[in-house]
């Protein structure tokens, strides 16, 4: 038997207030600046496995060029998964958003869904998207205002849930 929450409980909570407090440029540079680090790093591991296909595989029947641009849209590809999966299973978290008090959010504050944290991860992908960054007074690039998300500071946002 289940209950349905009455006309008060729904009440409760209508008073809640969700203010979001956006993460200025600096702090989104050392967000990305952190986050690029650590992805290197963990594609150093996959350099071995990458270097070793191509050795195998590609060598003899692929130029020079194409295996450079090969390896430049399979990194592009790597790093939007890369970071569309850390936020996905870390609910709008990064090292780099980790270390800043960051954290992205829906319009409403509410955590991110793994859908949303993907598109994000992807729309990164786009060459020079960081620089979409540099226009009007609040940094919002496109991988997150297509998506509608922002990157707020946890200690003066008031988030319900988080």
């Amino acid at each position: 038997m289940s209950t349905l929450p009455s006309e008060h409980e729904e009440h409760i909570l209508s008073d809640f207030e969700t203010e979001l407090d956006p993460a200025n440029r600096n702090l989104r540079f050392v967000n990305f600046i952190v986050d690029r680090g650590v992805f290197f790093i963990a594609m150093k591991g996959f350099n071995i496995f990458w270097m070793d296909f191509q050795r195998r595989f590609m060598m003899d029947d692929t130029d020079y060029n194409t295996r450079y641009a090969i390896t430049i849209i399979l990194g592009l590809i790597l790093y939007g998964l890369f970071t569309g999966l850390t936020e996905a299973v870390f609910k709008g978290k990064t090292l780099g958003k980790l270390i800043t008090g960051t954290r992205v959010v829906n319009p409403n504050g509410t955590t991110i869904s793994v859908r949303t944290a993907l598109i994000r991860g992807l729309i990164r992908i786009i060459p020079f998207e960081p620089f979409s960054a540099f226009g009007g007074s609040w940094p919002r690039p496109w991988h997150d205002k297509w998506p509608d998300t922002y990157v707020v500071v946890e200690k003066t946002s008031v988030l319900p849930g988080v």
